[in-house]
């Protein structure tokens, strides 16, 4: 199911909550797409950083790396029965600030406007603070590579978040920025003597929250209005892009209590942009596992026991997305130790299973 996947579709967007491995799982597809003749990208949203760790790297740039060299080398040191890789692999862990940089930069009317904007003092804490910045910037990232058509395939680990979905909203989240009327009647040209007046009342303001607070304030939302014709036409770009056939989402999780749930919200949420459901990613499961051991051994039968519990419990689980038509497009069993190495993502993107 997985290969048929990477084979069909142009971009894969992983998304989940925090702590279920999606980082490590949307590595892990690209590689596996590498193995099948693609050449891949995933893009990463990352603040732990592991994924470059794992990669032996100092660190992964806004710009595409390529890896391919560097994988094969510890393919053929380490697994050189799995032959040379077919296609090729590289990663991108994207930085906000220059991602929105050469966002302004491409829809500014000119330089000069661009570079006004990111003088802000307020741009700073914008791009740090507005909820939905992180998410939509990945969207732009993705847009862009979109537009150069480099890769037969992306693969977007989108950012963590506690909500599965949250990173759907991103692009209506920041549209509301251009949609604020006070702002609006702050800095609308129409509005230039009710702009005049409020600036003046709001100078008491200021006193409180800094000199020049208030005036940094006005300059960006204007800033962000001359913008505003050519954001929105990219908004609609972006959202074309996810609905088109090209694109499937996956949502990864673990074979927990909560997983069923989780999956038809989820589902729901797709369904309701139009986006493409390409199935559930089950990672990190004990189903493969054997839990009654050739050598019994009394010092492990309680472990054994917990084991199968588990197993049991996951067993539910998965008859409680097949009861619920949820397509499982891959289950991946849990690791004996974490991902710390090239060869650890290879054994993974060679556990996928369906």
């Amino acid at each position: 199911m997985i290969d048929d996947l990477l084979k069909s579709r142009k971009i894969l967007i992983t998304c989940g909550t925090g702590g279920v491995g999606k980082t490590t799982l949307s590595a892990a597809l690209a590689f596996r797409a590498a193995m099948l003749g693609k050449k891949a990208v995933v893009v990463t949203i990352d603040p732990a950083k592991r994924l470059a760790g794992a990669l032996g790297l100092s660190h992964l740039g806004d710009e595409p790396t390529d890896l391919t060299q560097h994988v094969q080398e510890a393919l053929s040191e380490h697994h050189p029965e799995l032959g040379s890789l077919q296609g090729q692999v590289w990663a991108i862990m994207p930085d906000t600030r220059k991602t929105f940089e050469a966002f302004l930069h491409e829809i500014a009317p000119n330089p000069a406007t661009a570079e006004r904007i990111m003088r802000n003092p307020i741009f700073q804490i914008f791009t740090n603070e507005f909820s939905g910045t992180n998410e939509y910037m990945a969207l732009e990232r993705l847009n862009a590579l979109v537009q150069e058509n480099r890769f037969d395939i992306i693969i977007l680990d989108t950012p963590p978040s506690r909500n599965t979905l949250a990173f759907l909203k991103a692009p209506q989240l920041l549209a509301r920025l251009f949609e604020e009327r006070l702002i609006r009647w702050l800095v609308l040209p129409t509005n230039k003597l009710v702009s005049a007046g409020m600036r003046k009342a709001l100078g008491i303001l200021e006193k409180l929250t800094g000199a020049g607070f208030m005036t940094h304030l006005f300059d960006f939302a204007a800033g962000l209005f001359e913008v505003q014709v050519a954001f929105t036409a990219n908004l609609r770009g972006i959202t074309a892009t996810l609905k088109s056939t090209d694109v499937g989402f996956i949502m990864v999780t673990t074979p927990s209590p909560d997983t069923l749930q989780e999956g038809l919200r989820f589902i729901e949420q797709v369904k309701e942009h139009q986006f493409h459901f390409d199935g559930v990613a089950l990672n990190r499961g004990l189903t493969y596992l054997n839990a009654s051991p050739s050598n019994p051994d009394r010092n492990f039968d309680a472990a054994f026991e917990v084991v199968r519990a588990i197993q049991k419990r996951e067993k539910l689980v998965l008859e409680g997305l097949e009861k619920s038509k949820i397509q499982i497009c891959a289950k991946v069993p849990e690791l004996a130790r974490d991902v710390h190495s090239v060869e650890d993502l290879f054994h993974v993107a060679m556990a996928f299973n369906s």
